[in-house]
């Protein structure tokens, strides 16, 4: 922990709210830059793995397409069809868990190769619930409680931007202004759960604001959109944890809000990768995985 007599240069530290602390006797280093920054690549890799999946789905709505437009053309009908032209493009973005063996294996004789994604597309399964590719987005499950992938998509994005848009200077107020947080005042019933493309474009333009704070002085980022610089920066946040009583305050950081939106993105990427494996369009192995589950995986093996 560095001390009260630290240099200029050092960054500060931060002590909580005294209500988080033991007598107000205890206080927090901050991260180290890379550290940081690194919280900022991970939370906008999340953004990009969704975009890279709407993307897949994207190709394969268009794929079918043209299947359809083919039969038609040779009248061949239903029945005319090969199935090559709905062979789906599958989710083909680095995943978490193929990063993390290849990193391993630049440094092991044998690489974990358990874990690695298809890298081509493989034989389609049966589906257990018969889907055109363009109604997947907004079809209902029957194994995912009647949920979309564009109602996951929406929510998840929904973290994301209440984090961003509840930042003090988003609001006309002063950097140093509280800042609380309140993840049940979501969107519901909006585009996003219906519209494929309009989805992309919000999940790039966050990611694209997360990405302008990965450099390596972040204080020559200007974003589109501020978000927090300082990781250590109180957040209050709000939540209702039981409908029959009034919401509830807890004392929390910007860097712990952004790491728990990223984290829960990967439990709504799970429930996305149920919906697809529904409908018969299966997901890389490493999809929906937590870095915990990935890192104890490879430990074990």
């Amino acid at each position: 922990m560095a001390s009260s007599s630290s240099s200029a240069t050092t960054r500060p530290m931060v002590t909580p709210p005294a209500s988080t602390t033991n007598g107000g006797a205890l206080t927090t280093a901050a991260s180290s830059s890379d550290d940081a920054r690194h919280i900022y690549t991970v939370a906008a890799r999340s953004l990009g793995d969704c975009v890279d999946l709407l993307l897949s789905l994207k190709a394969a709505m268009n794929a079918e397409e043209q299947e359809e437009q083919r039969r038609t053309t040779n009248g061949t009908g239903a029945n005319g069809c090969t199935g090559n032209a709905m062979r789906d493009i599958h989710h083909m973005s680095r995943s978490a868990s193929q990063e993390a063996e290849q990193g391993q294996g630049q440094d092991d004789a044998q690489p974990v190769s358990a874990f690695v994604p298809p890298r081509a597309p493989i034989a389609l399964p049966q589906p257990i619930t018969p889907c055109k590719r363009s109604e997947m987005y907004t079809k209902p499950s029957v194994l995912a409680c009647q949920g979309t992938i564009g109602k996951h998509v929406r929510h998840l994005h929904d973290h994301y931007r209440l984090l961003f848009e509840t930042y003090p200077p988003n609001q006309g107020l002063s950097p140093v202004h509280e800042w609380t947080v309140d993840y049940d005042k979501r969107s519901r019933e909006v585009p996003m759960e219906t519209d494929l493309e309009y989805a992309i474009s919000e999940l790039e333009r966050l990611q694209h604001i997360l990405e302008q704070y990965n450099v390596t002085d972040s204080s020559t980022a200007s974003p589109s959109q501020p978000i927090g610089r300082n990781l250590l920066q109180p957040v209050t946040l709000q939540a209702t944890i039981d409908p029959s009583h009034p919401p509830v305050h807890f004392q929390t950081t910007f860097g712990r809000e952004l790491w728990f939106c990223s984290l829960h993105a990967v439990h709504h990427f799970a429930m996305i990768k149920v919906i697809c494996g529904e409908f018969g369009m299966p997901l890389t192995e490493g999809f929906g995985l937590a870095p915990s589950t990935i890192k104890n995986r490879l430990l074990s093996h």
